[in-house]
């Protein structure tokens, strides 16, 4: 595993860098034990940016394969938002490193319904194996109608607006659909994150009594 923090205009203290990669490798290594089937050869890319930020944390991630993921944070956000951006990289690390070791069996997502799977697990991962308590992984009392809306729109939906934020105003649909459905799954079969995170999208879908 490597850490590689982006060259930038940035002005990143010592301390805090120091601070940052301590609790990215402390996560890499405990995910890794419920991950054995990940890749050993993780790249994080650290980027200092003002863009494509979560707003209430001023961070982000994303995994582009089996082998790099990407950490985002705002530099400029003060002691305190700093503080918030160290205390939440450790559920980024879970969360990504869960679809990082999916990508390598190799498991890929091309429906939305796929992707809400992914989504689903690594949120439920970084949950209840992470000790975070992510927003997104929050779904309503009728998220199976949310659910519905989504298989009913099959290829014609707008994976930014149901990934992200909605024109009605709902945010995370795919996130929080994909969480209640991983909750099914593991409700219905007994069986762990980790476990599911091996397992083809159909078989999870027919563990959540899903019929698609």
């Amino acid at each position: 595993m490597k850490i590689h923090f982006a060259d930038s205009l940035y002005q990143i203290a010592d301390d805090f860098r120091r601070r940052y990669v301590a609790e990215v490798t402390r996560a890499y290594r405990q995910a890794s034990k419920l991950l054995p089937f990940g890749s050993p050869h993780i790249n994080f890319f650290v980027q200092p940016r003002e863009y494509s930020l979560i707003p209430e944390t001023q961070d982000n991630a994303h995994t582009h394969n089996s082998e790099f993921i990407e950490l985002a944070f705002n530099p400029l956000v003060g002691d305190k938002g700093l503080q918030v951006i160290l205390d939440g990289v450790r559920a980024s690390v879970f969360h990504e490193m869960n679809h990082a070791a999916r990508f390598n069996i190799p498991i890929f997502h091309p429906r939305f319904i796929d992707h809400c799977i992914m989504e689903g697990l690594g949120t439920v991962f970084e949950r209840d194996c992470g000790g975070s308590n992510p927003p997104y992984g929050k779904y309503p009392k009728n998220v199976a109608d949310w659910l519905h809306e989504v298989i009913e729109q099959q290829d014609a939906i707008s994976w930014e607006a149901y990934s992200f934020d909605h024109p009605d105003g709902r945010r995370w649909i795919a996130y929080k659909v994909g969480t209640y459905l991983i909750d099914q799954a593991v409700k219905n079969s007994g069986k762990t994150v980790s476990e599911l995170t091996q397992m083809e999208n159909a078989a999870i879908l027919k563990m959540a009594a899903i019929d698609i």
